[in-house]
C-alpha cells in the first residue's frame, strides 16, 4: 500500500486530479459568461500554475498568500526551469467568474457585483464560509456582519485589474538593452526635430 501511495503522490498526474477539485472552488472557467462569453486571456496559465503547485508541495499558506497578494510578496517564488514568476499567476483567480459586457461607469451597479463574486469566492475559498449575504444585512449565524463586508469590499474595489509579465528579468534583459539603446537615438532625434520647429512656432 505505501508504495502504490508513493507512486501516486509522485504521478505527475497527481496535481491534475486535485487542481480539477480547486478549479471548482475558484469557479475557474475560460470564458466570462453571460451574453458576449469573453474570453478569459491565459487562464491556461492559472490551470498549470494549479497543477505545478499541487505536484511541488507548496505549503498551503505560500498557496494562499499567492493567491491573494502574490504580485506583492517580496520573495516570489520562481520557475527556475521557464524562467518565470509563479507567485503573481496565483492572483488570476480574481479574474474568473461571471462578467457583464457593459462598462462599470454608465452602470456602476455592475462593478460591485464583480466584486462581490470576488469576495463571495475568496471567503468561501479561504474562509469555508459564506460572507457575500452580509452585503445586505449581518449573518444570522455566523460572526460576520456588513461593516466586514464593506471592509472587504473596500480592499477590492480599491485594487485594479492590471496585467503583469510573468517572466523573470533575465528572459528579457537583451531585449531591454537594446530598447534603451533605440529610446535614446530616438530622443536625441526628437530633440533635434523640435529645435527646427521652434522658429515658426515664434512667428
Amino acid at each position: 500500500i505505501e508504495k502504490f501511495v508513493d507512486s501516486l503522490l509522485q504521478s505527475s498526474h497527481f496535481g491534475e486530479q486535485w487542481a480539477r477539485h480547486w478549479m471548482d472552488v475558484v469557479r475557474f472557467s475560460e470564458t466570462h459568461g453571460n451574453e458576449w462569453n469573453y474570453e478569459v486571456h491565459h487562464a491556461w496559465r492559472y490551470r498549470d500554475y494549479l497543477i505545478r503547485a499541487f505536484n511541488d508541495d507548496v505549503p498551503y499558506d505560500r498557496f494562499v498568500r499567492e493567491h491573494i497578494a502574490g504580485d506583492l510578496l517580496p520573495d516570489p517564488r520562481r520557475n527556475e526551469r521557464e524562467h518565470f514568476n509563479e507567485s503573481v499567476i496565483g492572483t488570476g483567480f480574481f479574474r474568473f467568474g461571471e462578467v457583464n459586457h457593459d462598462d462599470c461607469i454608465s452602470l456602476r451597479s455592475i462593478g460591485y457585483d464583480l466584486a462581490d463574486n470576488q469576495i463571495d469566492t475568496l471567503t468561501k475559498a479561504f474562509q469555508a464560509t459564506t460572507v457575500a449575504c452580509a452585503r445586505c444585512h449581518d449573518h444570522k449565524m455566523d460572526a460576520v456582519s456588513m461593516s466586514d463586508y464593506y471592509s472587504l469590499l473596500a480592499v477590492l474595489r480599491s485594487s485594479r485589474n492590471v496585467s503583469h509579465c510573468i517572466d523573470t528579468p533575465e528572459v528579457n534583459a537583451e531585449a531591454r538593452l537594446r530598447m534603451k539603446a533605440i529610446k535614446s537615438n530616438l530622443r536625441r532625434e526628437l530633440a533635434a526635430a523640435w529645435r527646427r520647429e521652434i522658429p515658426a512656432l515664434s512667428q
